[in-house]
């Protein structure tokens, strides 16, 4: 008997899910519906110690032991996030203690301290097999000591560099100079080596300078390191505390709250007093649901905190992240690949006063609302252009917002909490299945009166 009420009381709990909309299938993936997970692959996971010459993982500039097939062991863990491109440090040969990647003496070589060749093509195969994208970043300058700077024939590939880099470590290296033919054949050639030697989807540029290559097919976005830290302080700025929601721009090629050139935003927030988890769900629904491809630093589902140096590096424990925060991301992910309104979709702002953020994201008859409430107490905004009939479904706190009276729609949202909601036809109140698990309540509870009156009989007897 109490199998058999255990058993009926999940059944209202299946249709519940089996209610949720079906993911959009059999349509080719395009850059902006990607969500991508960065790496720092010295800092990811060790699984390889036969490559840990010059690992010291106590000192903050010094190889710490990560490497390809770490990343391996670790993808089904990035898979359960929902990810779907991996954006890796750059993984060319390095001068000694370039444990960052961007020492590069060698653009056609894989850094030992990380792998091999072999291990690379394994890695993005078994990435490829989770149907995710793999990223690889590209520094369009070298190693101070590299080769290249001895070489007569090479003397008008490099400049001079910049000296006053986000980070210390890129200060004054070689930047190679785009105008020079043979500089600039050498780095498609190069994008080419590694797209057909170990099968990677695409390449992030970094230049000291604003001189890219972003016409290449292969390109899937540029940084330029004098302006590196410009739009994600604008995101940080306004997500690190509670406050108004201004001063940052929807209309980018990528959202970022962190990233190697910033340092963390959880110390940002930590230092304003605030939780950063609060702070970091927030953030993350902006960053995954305006337009621009959102790109998630490692370690922040933990989240890490570099004490406010951009320099420390932390290694990332994967079993020690917060579930608040994998919990919001895994639906945020999963919310990118069911509505593409989300990542096609065109991006409306429909209210944004006093730290509220209310905006539609709408593509081809679908509809989203988002709403971000940033301020320090709940707030509420009366909606009056959806039109009649409708309603409006929390895809992360699960409530609904209906038609009132005056044909307005009134929503409230509590301090610090966001939501997403699904524009569709009011359903009115499912009396079906508001009976249907009434009925299978007042049956278990028959059931436990059953049960309980016949232990006391016997307990009699």
């Amino acid at each position: 008997m109490k199998k058999a009420a255990g058993i009926l009381l999940l059944i209202p709990l299946f249709l519940l899910y089996s209610l949720n909309d079906g993911a959009v299938e059999g349509e080719e993936r395009r850059w902006q519906d990607e969500s991508v997970y960065y790496i720092a692959v010295d800092r990811f996971f060790n699984s390889d110690r036969s490559n840990d010459e010059q690992v010291d993982v106590q000192d903050p500039q010094a190889y710490h032991g990560g490497d390809l097939s770490g990343l391996t062991s670790q993808l089904d863990y990035i898979e359960e996030l929902g990810f779907t491109t991996l954006q890796l440090s750059p993984v060319m040969a390095n001068a000694p203690g370039g444990f960052h990647g961007f020492w590069v003496t060698d653009f056609q070589a894989v850094e030992e301290h990380l792998g091999t060749m072999e291990e690379m093509r394994s890695f993005v195969k078994e990435a490829h097999d989770r149907d995710m994208k793999v990223v690889l970043d590209f520094p369009l300058f070298t190693a101070a000591d590299h080769p290249w700077t001895g070489e007569e024939a090479k003397a008008g590939w490099l400049k001079e560099g910049v000296t006053d880099a986000p980070v210390s470590w890129l200060d004054d290296l070689p930047q190679l100079e785009m105008d020079n033919e043979a500089a600039r054949t050498y780095i498609e050639e190069t994008m080419q080596f590694w797209e057909e030697e170990a099968g990677v989807d695409g390449f992030h540029l970094v230049s000291q300078t604003d001189e890219m290559m972003e016409e290449e097919d292969a390109v899937f976005y540029t940084t330029h390191l004098q302006e590196a830290g410009d739009l994600p302080q604008q995101l940080r700025n306004v997500f690190q505390a509670p406050g108004a929601v201004e001063g940052i721009s929807s209309d980018v090629r990528v959202q970022q709250l962190d990233g190697p050139f910033t340092g963390r935003f959880t110390h940002e927030a930590v230092e304003n007093g605030q939780n950063p988890i609060t702070r970091w769900r927030l953030g993350l629904t902006y960053i995954f649901t305006t337009p621009g491809i959102p790109v998630v630093y490692y370690g922040s589902e933990t989240p890490l905190d570099d004490g406010g140096d951009p320099e420390t590096v932390p290694m990332i424990n994967v079993k020690a992240g917060n579930e608040d925060l994998k919990q919001r991301i895994e639906k945020l992910t999963s919310m990118r690949d069911q509505y593409p309104a989300i990542t096609r979709g065109e991006y409306k702002e429909l209210y944004n006063e006093n730290g509220l953020l209310v905006f539609e994201r709408r593509d081809e008859g679908e509809s989203l609302m988002v709403a971000i409430n940033n301020a320090a107490e709940t707030k509420t905004a009366e909606l009056d252009h959806l039109g009649s009939g409708l309603q409006l479904r929390g895809l992360l706190q699960d409530g609904v917002v209906r038609e009132q009276a005056d044909g307005t729609y009134r929503l409230a949202m509590d301090r610090e909490t966001a939501d997403v909601f699904i524009i569709e036809e009011n359903s009115g109140y499912n009396w079906l299945f508001i009976g249907f698990v009434g009925s299978v309540l007042l049956l278990f509870t028959v059931a436990v009166i059953v049960l309980s009156r016949k232990s006391r009989q016997r307990e009699k007897e």
